[in-house]
């Protein structure tokens, strides 16, 4: 006699609490860069703050943010689908992570290279998630798609971060 398996939170998706927290994880990114900012104008004032402050958004709102935001595809793409709005299991999330970790890293790297190198991250980071903002507005206007993941702060953190941290790379 064979029985069906139990019904788990697995099949139903995690609870909501859980798919706002997977759409906020964009903060780290922006609290280490606000941290890196104060801990600049408190060791050298504002002498030099618009060159370090690229530096340190490449390093925390490239870098770190698309490590852990890439991480989250890779590790949990399931609860990251259901904070989208995605179906699960599509393989795509693979290749999605793949991409976050590879700006992450260019954006990790940056500051210790030139500045060529700081505008390959710059225009990775900028068509990779000016793109995802397309795609969200897309999910929104075609699907009605409005999960947290698709709709909510990354939505804004896609359009602009892109914009502040080529801003910031054309004033240095």
């Amino acid at each position: 006699m064979t029985t069906e398996p139990p019904t788990t939170a697995t099949t139903e998706g995690p609870p909501p609490w859980v798919l706002r927290l997977l759409s906020m994880t964009t903060y780290v990114g922006i609290a280490g860069f606000v941290v890196a900012e104060i801990v600049q104008i408190a060791q050298y004032g504002t002498e030099g703050l618009l060159a370090a402050s690229l530096l340190n958004a490449l390093a925390w709102i490239v870098g770190v943010n698309a490590i852990i935001v890439g991480s989250g595809h890779l590790v949990m793409p399931d609860p990251v689908a259901d904070s989208i709005g995605w179906p699960r299991g599509s393989p795509f999330q693979w290749e999605v992570g793949l991409a976050g970790l590879l700006i992450g890293v260019l954006g990790v790297m940056a500051p210790m290279f030139d500045r060529q190198f700081q505008l390959a991250a710059v225009i990775a980071f900028s068509i990779f998630y000016l793109g995802a903002a397309v795609g969200h507005v897309v999910q929104m206007v075609r699907e009605h798609n409005r999960a947290p993941g698709n709709t909510g702060f990354i939505f804004w953190f896609d359009v602009l971060a892109p914009i502040g941290v080529i801003a910031l790379y054309v004033a240095t």
